[in-house]
């Protein structure tokens, strides 16, 4: 099981201080060779060191990625390598090229964690279908929507969900068919993808969908919440018009104000009804654990 030895939050947050850090070195623009390189590998080893020493479990090419990146084949390199020591401006650029590639590889290592619910301290996903596995991939493709390609696989292996050998490949392609994903390559066996315009309007109409359906239950819950106050406040003999248009105006601002306000209002109503003496202190605190399921303390 992967897992880090630092807070969710911290850890993230370094992550993107590494970033930062690589960044600057390219806005130092330094003309001198050997101090670009010595800043390069010093700034590679901090980040893989920290990777190393707070994480357990991680998928090596992670690492490995970051540290084997290569501007060049050795063959190209070699022929370059020759007129490094002759053209300075060269050897300049060819560093600059390669911290780019080590960036990039230490962004993508980056965006594979920031969309890990298991370093974030959720639960393991429970996919149970071919299409739950699909519309995970796409989800998380769709929080990360950039340039860069990212394998199916390493996206189930972060959040240690099973496949079978030759899944995510038959994924990248299903995607790709369907015009939600682009592949880095044609005709390949790899499983990198990308999401594509086309998939990420689907996500975000699947998003609206779920967001609008768990308004509708959380809407019906409230309203039933309501309903039971009302009905035992009229039990008690508070038929009062005032108390009823009190607790039935939170119908209405349910849908208006976040969790948080609403608790608020709903308080501040039952401490005005009871210093009002309308209602006694039992109920005020029956009617804000009743709405908000949590003890009501300033009354008792």
């Amino acid at each position: 099981m992967i897992k880090i030895k630092i807070s969710p939050n911290s850890f993230y947050k370094k992550l993107d201080k590494h970033l930062e850090k690589g960044n600057d070195i390219l806005e130092k623009q330094i003309s001198e060779p050997k101090l670009l390189e010595t800043e390069i590998n010093e700034w590679v080893k901090n980040a893989v060191d920290f990777l190393e020493n707070n994480t357990v479990n991680l998928p090596e090419k992670l690492i490995t990625d970051i540290q084997h990146t290569v501007t060049e084949d050795w063959i190209t390199f070699g022929l370059l390598k020759r007129d490094f020591d002759k053209n300075p401006e060269s050897h300049i650029e060819y560093l600059t090229k390669h911290l780019k590639k080590k960036i990039k590889a230490f962004k993508v290592t980056s965006d594979y964690l920031s969309i890990s619910e298991i370093i974030k301290g959720n639960e393991k996903p429970e996919l149970s279908s071919i299409q739950e596995k699909i519309t995970f991939v796409l989800q998380k493709l769709y929080e990360l929507y950039n340039d860069n390609f990212y394998s199916i696989s390493m996206i189930f292996e972060i959040n240690e969900i099973d496949y079978r050998e030759n899944e995510p490949n038959e994924i990248a392609e299903n995607l790709k068919k369907r015009g939600y994903g682009i592949r880095e390559t044609d005709y390949t066996t790899k499983d990198l993808l990308k999401i594509s315009v086309k998939g990420a309007a689907y996500v975000e109409r699947q998003n609206k969908r779920q967001k609008n359906k768990e308004k509708k239950t959380k809407d019906a819950k409230i309203n039933e919440k309501i309903d039971l106050v009302l009905a035992k406040l009229e039990k008690l003999g508070y038929g009062q018009e005032i108390i009823f248009d009190e607790i039935e105006e939170l119908r209405g601002l349910s849908k208006k104000l976040n969790k948080k306000t609403w608790s608020q209002v709903i308080k501040g109503k039952v401490m005005d009804l009871a210093l009002s003496e309308l209602i006694s202190k039992e109920t005020a605190s029956f009617i804000y654990e009743s709405l908000v399921e949590d003890k009501f303390k300033l009354l008792k």
